[in-house]
């Protein structure tokens, strides 16, 4: 067996583990090593009334670091991956966001309150529906790349 299983779908198990190891790897371990900063010491200082790295700047730069780290991994394993990969990146980014979402609940507090619970329900969905917009665009790329190679590596028989 190759890693798949045989069904209505084939799922390509190696590529939900290589996911959920690139997030960790270059999704969450550079969020701890930077202290899990919003990046409020890159970006210039917006007024607001909560001193350092408040206001919009700090909120931006930490949102799109966080989704759009997500969605470069997605990517890239729909754009290297062998065939039709989309729900790999997306059940590789649900195990992530699980992962943080209860990770970041241990730090914080020892109790759950329904809002979390629905915090950690929001955060898993949107990473999944980006998780398959980032690999369904990495499949693109890939079918496209493709198309491109066959054109050149057949040369066109002329009259």
């Amino acid at each position: 067996m190759d890693g798949q299983t045989k069904g209505f779908f084939s799922l390509d198990w190696r590529w939900v583990v290589a996911g959920y190891c690139y997030l960790i790897l270059f999704h969450l371990l550079p969020t701890y090593l930077l202290g899990g900063s919003s990046g409020f010491f890159l970006i210039p200082h917006l007024p607001g009334e909560g001193g350092i790295g408040s206001g919009l700047g700090s909120l931006d730069f930490g949102m799109i670091w966080l989704l759009g780290g997500v969605a470069v991994v997605a990517f890239v394993v729909g754009w290297k991956s062998t065939g039709f990969t989309i729900l790999e990146p997306a059940l590789s980014g649900a195990l992530y966001a699980l992962t943080t979402a209860l990770a970041f609940h241990q730090f914080a507090s020892a109790r759950v309150r329904d809002r979390e619970v629905l915090a950690v329900v929001f955060w898993m969905l949107i990473v999944v529906i980006l998780s398959v917009a980032s690999a369904w665009m990495g499949e693109a790329v890939q079918q496209w790349k493709l198309r491109k190679n066959e054109k050149i590596s057949t040369p066109e028989v002329g009259s």
